[in-house]
Parts: structure tokens; C-alpha cells; sequence
């Protein structure tokens, strides 16, 4: 007998209500509401499931339902309105709370350098050039048509590094991180590195840890979630946000160094403590910060900054340290922020690269202008793509990033080729 979409969804509330990170209540009890009205249309209409339906399928159903914008909404998704692909009623993004609900926290443990069968290093020298050219895209494995030009546009640039600051759609699932990520991304001519994310997440980990970062393009990664790149003049950290963030917000929306209940994570506090041992030997160096998870946000209308507490646990590391650069994905958006003051006069530049292949809005025209207490943004993408797709959206796109010595030069370019800004 075929399964009701009804009951399913009816297993989904249980497995939300035995959930074991008591986390954002509010935005909980959002999806129950959802969720219990999705239930009852489905009831109501006698909806059924086709036998071995998969998480795609059964979202598509629910995605159909009149309560299944209201679903989506639930979930967070704040992209285009609009039901095609990546938009916000695209009914997969419910794929990902669907599989998430299913898998719950991570089940693979958590990879370390200093695991007696496999020990490596992950403090690794830079390419010994005058010139260092680093590729880096947030948010880019959809498999679409922008993606692929973001990458076309990349690999054109021949960079000795391509980075990726994670989120393979709709849940980082073994073949969506091969079909989407691995076999499109363009490698750099000495490494590619590519970091974990809350959709990477939704699935346990599985397709990255055991597809992605076992592929001959990321072998310089050698498997681990965090690494680190340096020289004479740079340290380049490369952080897991998304593993420990279980227990501190529902769908690993907030991003977090570290877990510091040993009965939650047993390796809880290693990353944390990795991180202190790289940054205690840098010695004069400057560095930058890549995580998928953003360290603040801010609204583009009121310029309300809200701050994440992974920014907390981020700049609570580099107290030390005078120059220093954050690049983040998570938020599908490109801004670059003006440089932070510390009161011991240190500065962090931060950047948001969320852009790489999820269709957004351009930004309000007077967005660079706004400014909240240390936050301001210098530059934001107010232009259309005129490239195909929606023709409500920005353009997709990457950043370079070149070092010569202790000189860092950044540049944006969007799917097309286009210079959209540059600090020199």
C-alpha cells in the first residue's frame, strides 16, 4: 500500500520535535506551523507517495501544496521570488530541511591532521612565486549555467589556487557533489581547496567528506575540512564553520569554530585549538580568514548590522593579530565592508563572496553608503547579469585575489568577465 504524503510529513513533526539541539525556538516552532498545515492538505486531498519516492520527489509533492510556500518560508529561504531553479519557492529547497530532518547530526567523525593511521600536515607552503594568483567562489555548486560560466571566467585567469567556500545543492548528497561540484570546478595549477557548509551539512557530511575530499582535485586538502597555505609574508586559514554548528542553530544556519560539550562532540574543541597553535607561530604575518559562514550581516534598507556569534569566536582568536582579511560565502551576495578598527587599533577587512552561482537581487544603489557604528560597506553589486536566466538578477561571480610579497590585490569580476571592483 502506497504511503500517504500525510503520514510522511507526520514523521517529519516527530523528527523535528526529537531533534536534539533545542535551538532557535522561534523559527522551530515556525516550521511546525508549516509543517502541520502541510500535514493536513495532504490529509485532506489523500495525497500519496510513489513507492521509493526520493527526497527530490517528496519535495516536489510538498512543494505543490498551497502550504508549501509557506513551508519554504519556514525554512529561511530568502532568495528570488519565483519558483525556477534556486529561487524561493523552488520546491528542493525543502529537499534539504527533508534530509536534514532524516539525518541529524554528523555521523562521520570529524577528520584530524593527527590521526595515528593517516597523520599529515596541514600547515603547507605557498607556491614559490612573485605573483600568487587565488581564485575564490562561495556558494557555487548549483550546476548551472551561471556556475559554470563563474568557473569558465576563473580557470581564464590561470590561478595557482581555486577556493571554494562551500555549499554543494540542494544537500551536498554524493552525487550532487560530484555532478555539481567535482567534475565543473576548475582547478588551480598547484591546488584546489573547497570548504564545508551548512548544506554540505544536511546530509551528515557524507558526499563531502567521503566524495568530495577523496577526488584527485582536492588531494591537497589530504581529506581534512580545515588547512592552512603560507609564506614569508601571508598565513591562509581555511576553517570547518558548519560540523560543530549542530547544536547552536536548527538547519546550520550559524557557523561555529567549535563544540565545547565533550559529551555532544568528542573533538569538539580540536579545530579551536589547531587554530591557536598556527596562528601562535605566524610570527609577523598577515593573514586571512576563509569560512562558509558569514560573521555579520546587514540589512539593506535600515543598515541594522546583526551580528553572528561566530564572529565572536573568530576575532576572539586574532586579538593579535594587526592585519588581517575575512572572506565569507553563506549570505548570496557580493559586499566588501571597509576595514574594522579594534580599540588596540588592529583591522579587519571583511568580504562577503556569497555570489558564485545562486541567482540574487542587486543591491539598493545608495547600500555603499550605509554605515552602522564599525560596520560600513564600501562597494556592493548594484548592476543586472544581462547573461540569460532571471532578468531580476545580479550577476554571479568569483574573486581574485593576488599577492606580491605583503601586498594583497583584490579584484571581483562577475560571470561575464567584467572587473566589477578592485582595491588598487
Amino acid at each position: 500500500m502506497a504511503e500517504l504524503l500525510s503520514d510522511h510529513l507526520a514523521g517529519l513533526i516527530d523528527n523535528l520535535t526529537n531533534l536534539s539541539n533545542a535551538v532557535d525556538s522561534g523559527k522551530r516552532q515556525n516550521l511546525f506551523n508549516a509543517l502541520r498545515a502541510a500535514q493536513q492538505e495532504a490529509l485532506a486531498k489523500g495525497i500519496t507517495l510513489v513507492d521509493g519516492a526520493s527526497s527530490a520527489e517528496i519535495a516536489g509533492q510538498i512543494g505543490g501544496l498551497d502550504a508549501g510556500d509557506a513551508v519554504a518560508e519556514a525554512i529561511g529561504i530568502r532568495e528570488i521570488a519565483g519558483g525556477g531553479a534556486y529561487e524561493e519557492f523552488d520546491p528542493r529547497w525543502v529537499e534539504s530541511a527533508l534530509n536534514y530532518y532524516k539525518t541529524g547530526k554528523p555521523h562521520i567523525a570529524f577528520p584530524r591532521h593527527d590521526d595515528p593511521k593517516h597523520p599529515v600536515e596541514p600547515l603547507q607552503t605557498l607556491v614559490a612565486k612573485s605573483e600568487i594568483r587565488i581564485a575564490i567562489a562561495g556558494d557555487w555548486g548549483t550546476g548551472e549555467a551561471a556556475a559554470r560560466a563563474v568557473g569558465a571566467q576563473m580557470a581564464a585567469m590561470k590561478p595557482h589556487y581555486t577556493i571554494h567556500l562551500g555549499d554543494v545543492y540542494y544537500s551536498g548528497l554524493r552525487a550532487e557533489e560530484q555532478d555539481k561540484f567535482v567534475n565543473l570546478w576548475p582547478a588551480g595549477t598547484v591546488g584546489s581547496y573547497t570548504l564545508n557548509s551548512n548544506h554540505e551539512m544536511y546530509c551528515g557530511g557524507d558526499g563531502y567528506f567521503n566524495v568530495l575530499l577523496n577526488n584527485d582535485k582536492f588531494k591537497a586538502q589530504q581529506g581534512l575540512s580545515y588547512f592552512a597555505l603560507t609564506n614569508d609574508d601571508w598565513l591562509i586559514i581555511g576553517l570547518d564553520t558548519a560540523y560543530f554548528a549542530y547544536y547552536l542553530s536548527l538547519l546550520y544556519e550559524q557557523g561555529a569554530l567549535f563544540e565545547p560539550d565533550a559529551n555532544k562532540e568528542k573533538d569538539g574543541m580540536f579545530q579551536l585549538q589547531w587554530l591557536q597553535s598556527v596562528l601562535q607561530s605566524r610570527g609577523q604575518k598577515r593573514v586571512i580568514i576563509l569560512t562558509h559562514h558569514d560573521g555579520f550581516d546587514i540589512h539593506p534598507i535600515t543598515a541594522r548590522v546583526t551580528p553572528k556569534p561566530l564572529y565572536q569566536q573568530v576575532t576572539g582568536q586574532l586579538t593579535n593579530v594587526h592585519d588581517w582579511w575575512w572572506y565569507w560565502g553563506h549570505v548570496h551576495g557580493v559586499i566588501v565592508y571597509r576595514r574594522i578598527f579594534f580599540p588596540n587599533n588592529a583591522g579587519l577587512t571583511p568580504r562577503c563572496v556569497g555570489h558564485g552561482a545562486i541567482p540574487y537581487l542587486p543591491f539598493p544603489r545608495d547600500f555603499s553608503r550605509l554605515t552602522n557604528g564599525t560596520v560600513a560597506v564600501e562597494w556592493s553589486e548594484t548592476d543586472l547579469a544581462n547573461h540569460g536566466g532571471d532578468a531580476r538578477r545580479a550577476p554571479n561571480g568569483f574573486m581574485l585575489l593576488t599577492l606580491e610579497g605583503a601586498v594583497l590585490h583584490e579584484q571581483m569580476y562577475d560571470e561575464g568577465g567584467r572587473l566589477r571592483w578592485s582595491n588598487f
